[in-house]
């Protein structure tokens, strides 16, 4: 039966993971290089300078005006409550990163699957081929034994590269966009923590004002 597979048997479904792989990866690009992210540190920059201004209003706003950006989420959380203590915002901190987690690494996974399932049909082809070839030279008439063999090889060539082709492609996009959703979840957990501290302290002075003051009273 292998005298009658084609190449094109094994690049269709390779094709189709192709396509797949590069909607999936143009909309995960999209998502987490222009809707998540943000400049981290001029945004925590200007939080904090409301929030040293007295203006806590002005600084949830302005963390509201990012909705979908990882950093500008999870300083919003903690902004809630700016008055709990510091180990209650660490664990609304914690919620959020898991959500968030989540979110960025949403079918960024199914780039090495992809990869996976491209390369083992690729693989096929190339045995398949090779069994084309050893049927053409131990059984196949000699007037037909050249184009069997050229058939054979032909078929393990093509789909060996076409499943490398675009294996090749999945697998980097996939490591661009890992470490892209990782380095957007270190930030929201680096600059949260930093406005939990601050708005901790600022928790702090005003109850040690309050004291002093109760004290003078």
């Amino acid at each position: 039966m292998f005298e009658l597979v084609s190449h094109q048997i094994f690049l269709i479904p390779v094709a189709i993971c192709g396509l797949i792989a590069a909607g999936i990866g143009m909309e995960r690009f999209f998502y987490l290089f222009v809707r998540a992210s943000t400049s981290a540190t001029s945004f925590f920059t200007e939080v904090q300078r409301r929030i040293v201004a007295g203006d806590l209003g002005a600084a949830m706003q302005y963390a509201r005006s990012e909705p979908h950006a990882a950093v500008p989420r999870a300083l919003k959380e903690v902004l809630l409550d700016p008055n709990r203590e510091y180990q209650k915002s660490v664990e609304t901190l914690d919620i959020v990163l898991l959500e968030l987690q989540t979110a960025l690494h949403t079918r960024v996974a199914y780039m090495a699957t992809l990869a996976n399932i491209v390369t083992l049909i690729g693989l096929l082809g190339t045995i398949v081929g090779l069994i084309q070839s050893f049927s053409a030279v131990s059984s196949a008439n000699p007037a037909e034994k050249q184009e069997l063999l050229a058939r054979g090889i032909s078929t393990a060539m093509y789909a060996t590269a076409g499943g490398i082709s675009i294996a090749i492609p999945c697998l980097i996009v996939h490591s661009l966009l890992e470490q892209k959703a990782q380095r957007l979840v270190d930030d929201a957990e680096a600059f949260g923590l930093r406005l939990a501290m601050l708005l901790d302290a600022r928790r702090r002075g005003a109850k040690s004002e309050t004291s002093v003051s109760a004290d003078a009273t």
